[in-house]
């Protein structure tokens, strides 16, 4: 039973502290001195893709398979062992 709660607080801690990790240090005032630039020397500039860009499909079986351990580790963490520990 701690150990449910202890998962539950972990995910829930992570759920809450995605948002503030995705936001840090992007605020646009920091940047703006780093990349302007009067003479356009080192501006930045884009390039054309060549090509379709598509997922190694080893990189899908890495997915399915983190998945899988995943489903996998919830099913076991749930799972009722009908005992009172005694």
């Amino acid at each position: 039973m701690k150990l449910k709660n202890i998962m539950l607080s972990v995910a829930a801690a992570g759920v809450l502290a995605a948002p503030v990790a995705a936001q840090a240090g992007t605020t646009a005032s920091a940047a703006t001195g780093k990349i302007a630039n009067v003479s356009g020397l080192g501006a930045r500039q884009s390039m054309a893709v060549k090509g379709k860009q598509k997922a190694d499909s080893a990189i899908i079986v890495l997915a399915v398979v983190g998945a899988g351990a995943a489903g996998y580790g919830i099913y076991e963490a749930t799972k009722d062992d009908k005992s009172n520990g005694s």
